[in-house]
């Protein structure tokens, strides 16, 4: 007698990134990381250490993800400068329920933002991500970063970013240390 088939679809096989998630945000926090003046996001739960970027799904109204951030490994309470961002002192003083706390370090802004519709349709995800989902490949080859509007860039990679700046408008190319004696006079 042949084996009757299941009723459940079988999952298509899916290369998964394992440096990029989806995540869900709300559209106040989201327009506040875009506007630089939140630059931690905080979780309850630690991410995965080889995560590196963080595609927003900002929830309703918006049910889009426009924004790609690279973000810092997970901090604790006491490890986030009290910089001014939203919501900075607070974690450091344990007062949210959130234990982590991600740095922003670059944002871009996604030239076509991807619609929940869409990202059903082309099987990037099942519905909004609950906590968070990791980013098939295709996404990655679909939608790359360095042809997206890059928001800001902090950190060590803007300070080499500056540097080389520097040089630029430079006669030596002179090193760093001679320029900070050069600015210091």
């Amino acid at each position: 007698m042949p084996k009757a088939k299941s009723s459940t679809p079988r999952a298509r096989h899916v290369n998964l990134s394992h440096t990029d998630i989806f995540m869900s945000i709300k559209p106040e926090h989201m327009a506040n990381i875009a506007t630089r003046l939140k630059n931690h996001e905080y979780r309850r739960y630690l991410l995965p250490s080889s995560v590196r970027r963080i595609w927003f799904y900002t929830s309703a109204p918006a049910s889009s993800i426009h924004y790609v951030a690279r973000i810092s490994a997970g901090k604790v309470p006491g490890q986030v400068p009290e910089d001014g961002g939203i919501g900075n002192e607070d974690f450091n003083a344990g007062k949210k329920v959130s234990k982590y706390g991600y740095e922003i370090l670059e944002l871009w802004k996604l030239v076509q933002p991807i619609s929940l519709h869409q990202a059903r349709s082309r099987g990037y995800l099942k519905g909004a991500p609950q906590k968070y989902c990791w980013l098939p490949n295709t996404v990655l080859e679909s939608y790359p970063l360095e042809k997206q509007d890059n928001i800001f860039t902090t950190g060590v990679q803007a300070s080499a970013e500056q540097k080389k700046m520097s040089d630029f408008f430079t006669n030596t190319g002179s090193s760093s240390s001679q320029l900070e004696t050069r600015n210091t006079t």
